[in-house]
């Protein structure tokens, strides 16, 4: 078109007597000089430099069915088809004038099969080590290979399962004491290492290795010591996309996971933060695929003792196989707030909502309702002297001080609220403490002088909270050295009013206190309304010694604390701890499938209570036995079967023997449950059954 229109132009000007001297007519060059250079960048990436003379564009094919255009000659392609591969690329040079020139050249890409979150799984981005997942149906398992007749897929069909068949005979558990690790080493590759205490699980198919004489599986002295480097790669082959990952793990050196097959080579079908389930295939009969589940979580450790009961005469149960409300006749319910000294955030209710049988199991429910944060003031932080001479440390009516929030409080200068009784001041202090917030959250403030306790030994300060008996704790900190601090508790006596409450410093050592901490409702957190369940068979059935089972689920969510245990029946005689207390399981969401006993008893309770604890990796999504067995003799404590930890030697100058009776509940925070997730709505403890035997 532009050179018809330059034709056209001279006609027009022939006929007005112009010449050729007289026009500028564009000549169509060709580009020439083309030279291409490459520089690999590693990972796939190759960067592209091309120039010529009188070029004004560059287009590049990158040989994988992708190109680029533009006019700097410069450009970047990461390859992306995994392993070493060749690409036939072709850059042509052109001008605007249609002229182009092109050169074709080879390039060689290695790229390595990388899966990031496969990794971080493994390894939690630094160091896991799994465990063979005994309790769980199928833990090693054997099953037909990936591709079956006709190229059909086979799932497999398990016939080694049994946790008891393989950790519960001499010549198979030594599989149950291994210890798998993977790790990222300094230079960001995968490791991995088998500790298998200097036995393998051998397949009878590969006994030559250590010149075994067994006709059958049998654990030999074969020891695996030392770190392996891993590569992962694709799987290939007639693989659904929905029974793997499609990613398998290759072990160097002859590496492989606990049970012999000849193979260094893991195909991983399903992985989680706490699961992890590959498939090899046996050296020896590439037809035969082997499974193994593997969890993050050791085994219940109970050494090599199992409870041989002298309790088996079944003298009390409840199986819950009738819908409703818990029968009468074995459960009573507690109901309040609080959790009696526990500062706990649930309300026990008799609902049904919280407390039902269904579907042949009990189910007790903790569940969030409509709360809001809690929020008290604070004014007139004042120092007394002993005559009642008065200093203001901080009226907030100046420059405000910067205040830090710790654990879920937030403190800010507000105008006040409630300008009546005991402060008619124009600003105060609003202290926020959130829903979930930790029952010691609070904040500070620093001073720029050190308060005088031996001048001023009593602080008053004028606080407005919602409620009666808020413990209201003021903590006089060393800005520098916060193990230098006296603190002094007072609970309010009033709500919805301003009161002026003293803190009585006169006993406290000297210091330099320069930071002023304060706790409102120390002890409490906002729970949001949540309401729970506590059912107990006290006055309904009692008991000294004896067998309990209890058969459960716990739940998992963050603040939750369910327990099964059991407490003197003489307590409103004698009090909490003389009366005892057994605690045959507890668990907190915010430490999910690690699971603790205790016993409480004189010299020995709440933060000094005789306490073991053991993971359960399946406690929060499968149902297991928690047992006590109590005697005169001694306590202990079992799980599925096995003792887990105290083997407490009982006695006469004990409270362990005087009747007992049942409690069962779901408590939310508190001391033990910590802080509740702020998303919590709602979370459930089943129980199977409850027996009882003597």
């Amino acid at each position: 078109m532009k050179k018809l229109n330059y034709i056209a132009v001279c006609l027009f000007l022939a006929l007005m007597s112009c010449d050729e001297d007289d026009i500028d007519i564009p000549v169509s060059v060709l580009p020439s000089n083309l030279v291409v250079n490459t520089q690999n960048m590693g990972g796939g990436t190759v960067n592209f430099t091309a120039s010529a003379s009188e070029a004004n564009y560059y287009h590049f094919d990158f040989g994988d069915g992708s190109s680029a255009l533009g006019t700097s000659g410069e450009v970047s392609k990461t390859y992306d088809m995994i392993g070493d591969n060749s690409y036939t690329v072709t850059v042509t040079a052109g001008s605007t004038e249609g002229k182009k020139i092109s050169e074709t050249l080879d390039v060689s890409v290695s790229v390595a099969f990388s899966d990031p979150e496969t990794v971080t799984l493994l390894t939690n981005d630094s160091s896991k080590t799994w465990f063979l997942a005994a309790s769980q149906q199928g833990h090693l398992g054997l099953g037909p290979a990936r591709d079956g007749i006709d190229g059909d897929w086979w799932y497999p069909k398990w016939y080694v399962a049994s946790a008891f068949e393989k950790c519960g005979t001499e010549d198979s558990d030594c599989l149950c004491d291994d210890e798998i690790t993977f790790a990222v080493d300094s230079s960001g590759e995968l490791t991995f290492e088998l500790d298998n205490k200097g036995q393998t699980y051998f397949n009878v198919g590969h006994k030559a290795v250590v010149g075994g004489s067994e006709e059958s599986d049998f654990c030999y002295d074969f020891d695996t010591s030392g770190a392996k480097s891993v590569v992962l790669s694709p799987v290939e082959g007639n693989v659904p996309e929905d029974e793997t990952t499609g990613i398998q793990i290759t072990i160097s050196d002859g590496g492989f996971m606990g049970y012999y097959v000849g193979s260094s080579v893991y195909e991983i079908l399903a992985i989680e933060d706490d699961f992890l389930y590959v498939r090899t295939y046996d050296t020896e009969n590439a037809d035969l695929a082997w499974y193994h589940k593997f969890t993050a979580e050791a085994a219940v450790d109970g050494g090599d003792e199992n409870l041989e009961t002298i309790y088996t005469n079944l003298v009390w149960s409840d199986e819950f196989d009738v819908d409703g409300a818990p029968n009468p006749s074995n459960w009573a319910y507690d109901l309040g707030a609080g959790g009696w000294g526990n500062g706990e955030a649930q309300t026990y209710t008799s609902d049904l909502e919280n407390v039902k049988v269904e579907d042949g199991v009990l189910k007790i429910m903790a569940i969030a309702g409509e709360g809001e944060a809690a929020v008290h003031y604070f004014d007139d932080v004042t120092l007394i002297d002993a005559v009642g001479s008065s200093q203001t440390l901080e009226d907030f009516e100046g420059v405000a001080p910067t205040f830090t929030g710790f654990g879920g409080t937030e403190t800010t200068v507000v105008a006040n609220p409630d300008v009546t009784g005991d402060n008619t001041s124009a600003n105060v202090a609003q202290s926020t403490k959130a829903l979930g917030a930790e029952t010691w959250a609070g904040s500070f403030f620093d001073l720029s002088t050190p308060v005088d306790l031996v001048t001023y030994p009593t602080i008053s300060i004028k606080t407005w909270s919602p409620s009666v008996g808020a413990n209201i704790i003021l903590k006089l900190e060393n800005q520098a050295n916060a193990d230098e601090n006296v603190e002094v508790s007072v609970n309010t006596t009033v709500d919805n009013a301003w009161e002026t409450l003293n803190f009585d410093f006169s006993s406290a050592s000297a210091g330099t206190y320069d930071r002023v901490v304060l706790f409102f409702d120390f002890g409490v957190s906002p729970s949001g309304g949540i309401t729970s369940g506590r059912i107990k068979s006290e006055n309904l059935f009692e008991f000294t010694y004896g067998r309990v089972e209890i058969r459960a689920k716990l739940p998992s969510s963050g603040g939750t604390w369910p327990a099964l245990w059991a407490l003197g029946a003489n307590y409103d005689e004698v009090g909490w701890p003389a009366s005892g207390e057994i605690d045959i399981m507890e668990h907190v969401g915010n430490n999910n499938n690690v699971i603790s006993s205790a016993l409480h008893y004189p010299g020995n309770s709440a933060g000094n209570a005789v306490v073991g604890s053991t993971p359960v990796a399946t406690a929060t999504s499968e149902f297991h036995n928690y047992t006590v067995e109590w005697t005169p003799e001694s306590i202990k404590f079992v799980v599925d079967d096995q003792v887990v930890h105290n083997s407490f030697v009982n006695n006469g100058t004990t409270p362990f023997n005087n009747d007992f009776f049942l409690i069962m509940n779901v408590a939310m925070g508190g001391t033990l449950g910590g802080s509740i997730d702020p998303a919590f709505t709602q979370d459930t403890m089943e129980v199977d059954y409850v027996r009882v035997y003597q």
